[in-house]
């Protein structure tokens, strides 16, 4: 029998049967058509909300070696506020997950410098508040802006009390080094390096940071060098900016 007149045969077949017989003959003939098309239909509909929704980031602030807390929530209201972001237009982040051990590279520390290493690269960084331990491995890699670049003549008399300097001449040691790398004992005297360059701003006694908790006993505010947003990473720096007279 041709295949078309055995097709009537058997829709004149199904149309004489009880509902529930037709509801069983289509399920068992075209359940995965029909359980497919469903899966289609969601993920188009996820693709097109996802889209239609989608929000621009303003900026992105790495908290690295943070205790888990609120305070990058805060952080993300309070800053947007002072610096005219609209949440409902774009994303603003403050990233708190990160967490480097240089002396274990734990696995936490090992998708932390993964993770670090796209992102810096894509230019989605703008800032890096983080102990010595974090500012040590971002700026003997390049990773953050020298100071003079990205302050005012006014501002660098202001923050240099508190600078964080890397010693260029050793960053170039390590590259040609596959030894271990002794980092200067302090970051804050420039006396003691070849080249200094400042990279950081320590911001231990910034008022806006008390109730935020690090692993290391000092805090720097660092610019990701290829960041898009300069003018942001300094809106950012002013709003946490709070401290005594004397450093």
């Amino acid at each position: 029998m041709p295949l078309m007149d055995e097709f009537k045969e058997e829709r004149e077949q199904v149309k004489n049967r009880s509902f529930k017989e037709r509801c069983a003959y289509f399920w068992d003939y075209y359940k995965w058509h029909l359980i497919g098309g469903i899966a289609l239909v969601a993920i188009f509909g996820s693709l097109l909300y996802t889209f239609l929704t989608r929000k621009d980031t303003a900026f992105y602030a790495v908290l690295m070696n943070m205790y888990p807390s609120l305070i990058a929530d805060e952080y993300k209201e309070g800053f947007a506020e002072s610096a005219g972001i609209d949440l409902k237009e774009y994303n603003v982040f403050f990233d708190s997950d990160m967490r480097l051990d240089p002396e274990s590279m734990n696995q936490a520390s090992v998708s932390t410098s993964q993770k670090m290493m796209v992102y810096l690269t894509a230019g989605d960084i703008d800032i890096l508040v983080s102990d010595t331990a974090g500012m040590n491995r971002y700026a003997y890699t390049n990773a953050l802006m020298d100071l003079r670049d990205f302050l005012s003549a006014e501002d660098y008399e202001k923050y240099e009390p508190y600078f964080y300097y890397m010693d260029r001449a050793l960053a170039e040691a390590i590259k040609e080094s596959d030894g271990d790398v002794v980092f200067p004992e302090d970051p804050s005297d420039p006396s003691t390096m070849t080249d200094p360059v400042p990279v950081g701003i320590r911001v231990n006694d910034c008022q806006a940071l008390k109730t935020a908790y690090f692993f290391g006993d000092y805090q720097y505010f660092a610019v990701a060098i290829n960041t898009g947003r300069p003018e942001l990473a300094h809106a950012f720096l002013d709003y946490i900016w709070d401290v005594p007279e004397n450093p």
